[in-house]
């Protein structure tokens, strides 16, 4: 993992992911009686984040801080209305002291909240390509919690049915793989578009991350002197999204929820899906002798092009008003000197610290996603730039594409009407 992590250098990274998100519920760990054992007041630390697929995990891991700390209790949320209900939770006066936020937008915008962790005895062993994405003024503000890819995830046995033996890394080449398995009566795909953040944030930020210079070109887009049009590889964008729904749910992709989606691969149903490195387990544990892979989604006929966008899909940060703020830093604390039982074995993340390592435990995914990294294959996660809140909105216009609502000069008209008014904000 050091090796490989050394060779990381992706201009502007994220989570986000989602952000690796998914559906579920948020989860909350016995607050107990609020006293201590020896009769003193408990210490409350308010936790949030939005990576629900580990909900379980999450709590297991408060209810293990909290057994080795008394005196603690871990109020931990997970919710996939994390964006809403944190902003709610801060005006209403109940604001978590851990949250988490993806990189450059999101944690620069709630900066004026979050502690300095500069200086914390963790921070020299996060790995330096996760380090850009969290520093706003100088000020390194947040605690990263792993690295992720994603692409198209495939099943190798249905790929050997149709006679596949190589992944596609051009257009053309993925549009034969689609025909192939047709030919064989295998789906390819069943999309979770029902979710804002599979094609308003993941896929959608393909084209943008795929530009020479991303940063340069949404900066341009942000001043008006470019427009989304105007990225090279949209039309890509589209050739692509329009082969998931022609040779997967068709207009109803729109009503196919994540659940759905990781279902449908996991059972053999379909050959392919639109995922990352954080669904390995909830594979898993629909079929644990299910052969796969991951591979760079294509969107254009230059191999060279294609690429994995690698990124971290969120920072722990604390919120530096919060009169628990030192021992939330013990709490971060804690969790890297136990990283590695944690964020790698339970979680199954790719760490974000050179001290913490990968393991065979990580899967298939995993290692593709280092493979990327290691031959230089990777982009960043071009939507963590994108004006703030601006992910979510531009789903809807694409989701009416894919119902059959707006054509492709429509939806892209009001994917930069919404640009055009968040940039405002």
């Amino acid at each position: 993992m050091k090796k490989w992590l050394s060779m990381f250098t992706v201009t502007a990274l994220l989570m986000s992911g989602v952000v690796g998100c998914a559906g579920g519920d948020e989860a909350k760990p016995d607050a107990g009686s609020g006293k201590a054992a020896a009769g003193g007041e408990k210490t409350t630390i308010k936790l949030m984040q939005f990576k629900v697929e580990i909900t379980d995990k999450v709590k297991a891991m408060a209810a293990d801080y909290m057994a080795s700390h008394p005196n603690v209790v871990i109020e931990a949320q997970v919710t996939s209305d994390y964006e809403t209900l944190l902003k709610t939770r801060f005006a209403s006066g109940d604001a978590p002291d851990v949250f988490m936020t993806k990189a450059f937008t999101d944690i620069s915008d709630w900066s004026d909240k979050l502690a300095d962790l500069s200086n914390e005895p963790w921070m020299s062993k996060v790995s330096p390509s996760a380090v850009q994405g969290m520093t706003v003024n100088g000020k390194k503000l947040g605690f990263p919690v792993a690295f992720e890819g994603y692409g198209f995830i495939y099943n190798k046995d249905l790929f050997a049915k149709a006679g596949i033996d190589k992944v596609p890394t051009t257009l053309t080449e993925l549009k034969q793989v689609n025909e192939k398995l047709k030919t064989v009566g295998v789906p390819s795909y069943s999309e979770a578009y029902k979710e804002w953040w599979v094609l308003g944030q993941h896929l959608f930020n393909l084209p943008y991350a795929y530009e020479k210079d991303p940063v340069g070109m949404i900066d341009k887009i942000n001043k008006g002197e470019k427009k989304v049009t105007d990225v090279a590889n949209m039309n890509g964008f589209f050739d692509v999204l329009d082969m998931t729904v022609k040779y997967g749910k068709g207009a109803e992709s729109v009503g196919v929820s994540y659940d759905n989606q990781v279902s449908d691969f996991s059972s053999g149903k379909t050959a392919m899906m639109q995922q990352g490195v954080w669904t390995i387990d909830s594979i898993m544990k629909i079929n644990p002798n299910i052969k796969m892979g991951m591979f760079a989604i294509p969107l254009n006929d230059t191999a060279a092009d294609t690429k994995l966008p690698v990124g971290v899909p969120g920072y722990y940060v604390l919120n530096k008003n919060s009169k628990n703020l030192e021992e939330s830093k013990k709490f971060l604390n804690w969790i890297h000197e136990n990283g590695q039982k944690y964020l790698v074995d339970s979680f199954k993340l790719i760490p974000a610290f050179t001290d913490l390592k990968t393991t065979p435990d990580l899967g298939p995914l995993a290692a593709d996603l280092s493979s990327y990294v290691e031959k230089n294959q990777t982009v960043p996660w071009a939507h963590t730039l994108w004006p703030s809140g601006s992910n979510q909105e531009f789903a809807k216009p694409l989701q009416a594409y894919v119902g059959g609502q707006l054509n492709k000069e429509q939806a892209l008209a009001e994917v930069q009407k919404i640009w055009n008014e968040r940039v405002k904000k």
